[in-house]
């Protein structure tokens, strides 16, 4: 074994160059330029082991018969930069329109590419989508835009991911990559996220400056000669390796056959390296050790380590950290070149000379390479689901457009992309319009018309027809009124959490009137804040602020009554059901004629504690509104907070109260 071949990743990634299988690595816990050096090294693997040259991704006038470009997957690809789309040709082409293709769809077969994924758990949608479909496929098709192509991916994955997020991804999307590593770094969120941002502005800066490093040779001679030696090595896996196999994986719980393939295909790898005829359950131990697997089930007696063996593996150099019983690749004696030790000091020390920029950490300490079979989810199931249509009254076209699609009904119709697509098939109509043989008359007309004045009418099918593609409109609220001089000794926010959790996953719209805030702009009335969902920083932002010195309570009802009525009776209303939330102590001490003239005229007495309570009864009186109070039990007047349930016809909820220390933190 060589002695670069003591790191665990350049081991990795020599085996991922060498099995087809294995060209999918997930790294754990590597800093970006950890992730960066891999990179590097894999390409140059690739390029020994596939041939071709590595090229930069701008240096598309390259002369080489195959390129090994990089490609970088991050969290704003789209399906159009992934798999192409129409655009306009360059002026002086005959064409007006022309393909382009993404940076997966290429469909030239000398083409190998590094895709290279800094941070697996901010993937874009669609960049999952493709990886899920692509990775490990040996046949990609591809029909879009009336497109349609066929071929055989070429494609090497390097995903990094800190192990903290796993919960985040899915097991369909980890399943995909049969190699785990470790890359042996676990700096906090915020570590990590300033090194990306370091990263992504030298990747770009390299790009930018089209700096030749990626085309410069990590490699050394060694590495480069070991890699041939073992494309020449087709090892025969022994049936007690299979057996073996088993024993590492589970068959419960996240079970999934590809990770038997790919440690069976790993060991064959890692026997390929070292020059083996046979892979053994030897080999299969190594290659567990390799990426953290322990056995699953209780192993039969371990018959007494043979002395043969261990001498060949001292002989391969074999690092100490891996042979942990496991590195012997089988019981055949690999070569007879005990001698090839003297010819280290002429060449090795040349080549060690010539590669002082070769980082690749060590790597850490292997873990489990399938910790979403462990990690409790931290995702929704069905997050990026539209939510269902429960009301069939609701909005047709209406909503925030999101896309294009084909429609056959003339309704909503999206008239640039529908002429668009009539544009392309122009020229295929007029002739199969000239060779009609008997043509109606409104073709003849047509082609009198062109002959007469030149001009070319736009010749529109059904087929071309596009409509425009809207976001869903949310059919439930949530009105949330919060007063803030009423939170100073409970814990509201459990209390609260049960109903933001409902506007999420219902995807209801927000409507926040906040009541007594500290930063509001006239204390004397309400504010009201509404967004399209529970996740818009400025709703979530204005929860917690601090608590002023008036408590305009009826207004901050009659904002809700007003904004209940207009979003429920008002015109073509798309809200079908609203959930209000009243968190007070029932204690206003602000008029309502005061909150609107913006100005108090004494006395006050319990006018605005009357004018909250007649409100609230005129929000009895709507339909469709599920009202509920949460009472903060407070220490005088506990009765309010029951009277204005009443008077609202709606639920009552204790809030718990702080505890005295609680209080006093």
């Amino acid at each position: 074994m060589k002695a670069e071949f003591q790191n665990p990743l350049m081991k990795g990634l020599a085996c991922a160059a060498l099995g087809s299988g294995l060209r999918s690595i997930l790294v754990f816990d590597a800093s970006p330029a950890t992730l960066q050096t891999m990179a590097r090294l894999l390409a140059q693997m690739a390029a020994v082991v596939a041939g071709g040259e590595v090229v930069l991704p701008q240096a598309s006038d390259t002369k080489a018969a195959k390129r090994i470009p990089p490609v970088q997957l991050g969290t704003v690809e789209t399906e159009e930069d992934l798999w192409g789309c129409l655009a306009l040709g360059q002026n002086g082409t005959s064409q007006s329109v022309i393909w382009k293709a993404g940076l997966l769809a290429a469909g030239n077969e000398q083409e190998t590419r590094i895709v290279v994924i800094p941070d697996l758990s901010r993937l874009s949608l669609a960049a999952s989508r493709a990886c899920v479909m692509l990775i490990g496929a040996e046949v990609a098709h591809l029909e879009r835009h009336g497109q349609r192509d066929r071929w055989q991916p070429q494609l090497f994955w390097l995903a990094g991911c800190d192990r903290t997020r796993i919960g985040t991804l899915s097991p369909h999307l980890l399943d995909r990559f049969a190699l785990r590593l470790s890359g042996g770094e676990s700096p906090n969120s915020h570590q990590r996220v300033m090194q990306l941002r370091a990263w992504f502005e030298q990747f770009d800066q390299k790009h930018a400056s089209e700096d030749r490093e990626w085309e410069a040779a990590p490699l050394s001679a060694e590495v480069v000669e070991a890699l041939k030696q073992a494309q020449q090595i087709q090892p025969e896996v022994l049936p007690e390796a299979r057996e073996r196999v088993l024993d590492y994986v589970g068959v419960s719980g996240g079970y999934s056959p590809r990770r038997d393939l790919a440690l069976l295909r790993l060991a064959r790898a890692q026997a390929r390296l070292a020059g083996a005829a046979q892979v053994g359950k030897q080999a299969v131990d190594g290659a567990a050790a390799l990426i953290g697997l322990t056995p699953q089930r209780s192993q039969p007696e371990i018959s007494p380590p043979d002395s043969t063996v261990t001498d060949l593996e001292k002989k391969d150099d074999v690092p100490q950290s891996l042979s942990q019983g496991s590195e012997q690749e089988n019981t055949q004696p690999r070569r007879d070149e005990a001698p090839s030790v003297t010819e280290e000091p002429v060449f090795e020390s040349d080549t060690q000379e010539t590669l002082p920029s070769t980082a690749l950490p060590i790597g850490g300490p292997t873990i489990d390479p399938y910790l979403e079979d462990t990690v409790s989810p931290e995702r929704e199931a069905a997050s990026l689901r539209l939510p269902p249509r429960r009301f069939k009254a609701a909005s047709l076209d209406r909503g925030a457009i999101i896309g294009v699609e084909p429609t056959p009904v003339p309704r909503d119709l999206a008239l640039v992309s529908t002429l668009l697509e009539a544009a392309k098939y122009q020229a295929l109509r007029w002739q199969a319009l000239k060779e009609k043989p008997n043509p109606p008359l409104w073709a003849k007309n047509l082609l009198d018309k062109r002959q007469a004045n030149g001009h070319i009418p736009l010749i529109l099918q059904a087929g071309d027809l596009r409509r425009y593609r809207r976001a869903a409109v949310p059919e439930q609220m949530l009105t949330l009124v919060l007063d803030y001089t009423s939170l100073k000794e409970c814990q509201w926010q459990g209390a609260l959490l049960p109903y933001l959790q409902w506007a999420y996953v219902e995807r209801a719209s927000v409507c926040l009137i906040q009541v007594g805030a500290a930063d509001a702009q006239d204390e004397l009335r309400a504010e009201k804040r509404e967004a399209d969902n529970i996740l818009v920083p400025r709703i979530r932002n204005r929860l917690e602020v601090n608590w002023g010195r008036a408590t305009p309570l009826a207004h901050g009802l009659d904002l809700a009554l007003q904004t209940l009525r207009h979003r429920l009776q008002h015109g073509r209303s798309t809200v079908q059901k609203a959930v209000l939330v009243v968190i007070t102590d029932g204690r206003g001490n602000v008029p309502l004629a005061a909150s609107r003239a913006g100005t108090v005229t004494p006395p006050v007495g319990r006018q605005g504690i009357e004018d909250a309570m007649a409100v609230a009864q005129q929000i009895a009186a709507l339909k469709g509104v599920e009202a509920v109070v949460l009472n903060p039990q407070p220490k005088h007047y506990g009765d309010l907070p029951v009277e204005l349930a009443q008077a609202m016809g709606a639920k009552i909820a204790k809030i718990p109260t702080l505890q005295p220390w609680e209080v006093d933190a």
